[in-house]
């Protein structure tokens, strides 16, 4: 093996070679601040000698969302859009290859920013920049859908919401999460009516899933979640990404969207898509799974997964009229291991990551300075925590438990059953993860305050 080729996972720099026609000359891992992909940066050169700096993501290890129906989805938009659909007025990176069984999707490399955030100070660029991105995602909508090959249209949007609360169903039965249950059976009573037309959907359309150069965005990203369907969808993957990174107000983003020639923005409907989105992204968390793969980016997954099933609870709460009471969460004094802990952090903050040349690693050197801080804070105020919750379960359903695992087992075969009020099980659900938000809060840094930002 070259040592080009071991920067990538065995049996990707040959499957790129191979499928793009190209000699690989560079190779530069690079981890983001993500949670589902790996990435490179590929200088390719083909036979002719012509050379592009190219950009790959891949997810070999199928840690990531989506299936792999899902990523031929993605490569069959991004052929639609360097080709029969290039004069759309969407910007993307220019499709080079795919590589389906290795999940891997090159593309040529884009110019331009993707931390929307560095646009704080500069509120003009700002808004014109969200302008442009709300203009390029009305120009999406209007592209034929019937026209996209290998982004089959569903019967009905009806039908593709109950396949998704279904998938929610399955994906949440081997660990009967009681929020989750309640979620989809919430859904799958209030799903809306048809929508006037059905549009190509971005699927994770927001902010960081776009490049900006000046005042005008230069590429849409991360297409994993392309399918046919209801355009408010798009709408409501924007107010939750902004969960994890600011944008501008969405009154603002829906008035943009209309302008550049959008449908109207139902907000009853993004709501409800908003929710959805929400359950599903709560249902797949697998870190408990011992089969599951693990995710390219420990840290963050770790700490996206608590935000979606923390804004979950307060999410099916509101949908619900459910008034949610303060959530008891005993102080307690520092652990026995509190200096260790201390110590740890200090060497990856201080001598480790400054150390490391290599973006990838450095990645990870920080998503496990996240994990330090959560065991610290386990060993400090998980034992309070759950006796509180235990004693409140064992108060809501009528029998003494000896362990959190069991009391919240108890909760789960309750919800199932319909042993106990739904206002009940919304207002337990939400104060076990609250505590559970509370114990990785240090470890979640900012993102322990995210909250859906108002839609009106």
């Amino acid at each position: 093996m070259s040592e080009l080729a071991a920067l990538l996972p065995p049996g990707l720099f040959d499957a790129v070679e191979a499928a793009a026609g190209v000699a690989v000359t560079a190779v530069r891992p690079r981890g983001g601040g993500g949670a589902s992909r790996e990435g490179a940066e590929l200088t390719l050169v083909w036979p002719d000698g012509r050379t592009a700096d190219a950009y790959m993501n891949y997810d070999v290890h199928r840690a990531g969302a989506g299936d792999d129906a899902a990523f031929l989805r993605e490569a069959a938009i991004l052929r639609a859009l360097s080709g029969p659909f290039a004069g759309s007025g969407v910007q993307t990176a220019r499709f080079i290859a795919s590589i389906p069984d290795l999940r891997a999707l090159v593309a040529e490399k884009v110019s331009g920013e993707s931390n929307f955030q560095m646009l704080k100070g500069d509120p003009v660029r700002r808004d014109a920049v969200a302008a442009d991105f709300m203009t390029q995602l009305a120009a999406l909508h209007r592209v034929d859908p019937n026209g996209v090959e290998g982004v089959p249209a569903p019967p009905s949007v009806r039908g593709e919401i109950l396949i998704r609360i279904a998938a929610i169903r399955e994906s949440n039965e081997a660990s009967n999460n009681p929020v989750v249950r309640l979620a989809a059976d919430w859904l799958e009573a209030n799903i809306p009516p048809e929508p006037t037309r059905m549009v190509v959907v971005h699927g994770d359309a927001g902010p960081a899933n776009f490049l900006f150069d000046g005042d005008k965005v230069t590429a849409l990203l991360d297409w994993e979640l392309v399918h046919i369907g209801d355009p408010m969808a798009d709408m409501a993957m924007i107010a939750l990404r902004m969960l994890f990174q600011p944008f501008v107000p969405l009154p603002q983003v829906f008035a943009a969207y209309e302008a550049a020639g959008g449908v109207k923005v139902d907000v009853a409907r993004v709501r409800y898509w908003r929710l959805l989105f929400q359950a599903g992204f709560a249902s797949r968390s697998r870190l408990d799974d011992p089969t599951a793969p693990p995710p390219p980016n420990l840290g963050m997954n770790m700490v996206y997964s608590m935000v979606h099933r923390r804004v979950l609870a307060e999410a099916l709460a509101e949908a619900s009229g459910v008034t949610l009471s303060p959530v008891a969460m005993p102080d307690a004094p520092e652990g026995p291991h509190a200096r260790s802990f201390a110590i740890a952090l200090d060497d990856i903050r201080d001598m480790i990551v400054p150390r490391i040349a290599d973006q990838q690693a450095a990645v990870k050197a920080k998503g496990l300075a996240r994990l330090v801080k959560w065991w610290r804070d386990i060993e400090r105020f998980g034992p309070g925590f759950a006796a509180v919750e235990i004693a409140e379960l064992s108060a809501a359903l009528g029998k003494p438990f000896a362990t959190l695992t069991q009391a919240r087992a108890a909760l789960g075969a309750a919800v199932v059953a319909g042993a106990i009020d739904q206002p009940t099980a919304i207002r337990l659900c939400h104060a076990g993860v609250a505590r559970d938000s509370a114990l990785m809060a240090d470890a979640m840094g900012g993102l322990a305050k995210a909250r859906f930002a108002p839609l009106e």
